[in-house]
């Protein structure tokens, strides 16, 4: 039988949310600007930034969690991605494949 102090037992009944998930590094200075598809409309979007699997971007559309879209950055090929959550004007995109960055 495992017993937790009350410290412990507290962090396992409530985890920290603003843990450091990430497994690969992210880059704000490789692209600025993309454009996604998003439910039969296109949209110009701000790139905060951007990993091999995802891409933090800035937009007014309300998404829901998991929800499909396309995104192109400039001189790239449009790629699948999902949205992994959304705060106010921000959004998390998973992309369907990861990706090479070159900067």
């Amino acid at each position: 039988m495992v017993m937790l102090n009350q410290a412990s037992a507290a962090a396992v009944a409530a985890p920290d949310i603003f843990i450091e998930h990430r497994a690969e590094e992210r880059y704000s200075d490789i692209v600025e600007r993309a454009t996604i598809t998003f439910r039969g409309r296109d949209y110009p979007v701000a790139v905060v930034n951007i990993s091999a699997r995802g891409t933090q971007i800035e937009s007014d559309i309300k998404p829901r969690m998991g929800e499909s879209l396309i995104i192109q950055f400039e001189n790239c090929s449009r790629m699948h991605g999902f949205v992994r959550w959304v705060r106010e004007d921000k959004l998390g995109i998973r992309f369907g494949h990861e990706i090479i960055l070159a900067s």
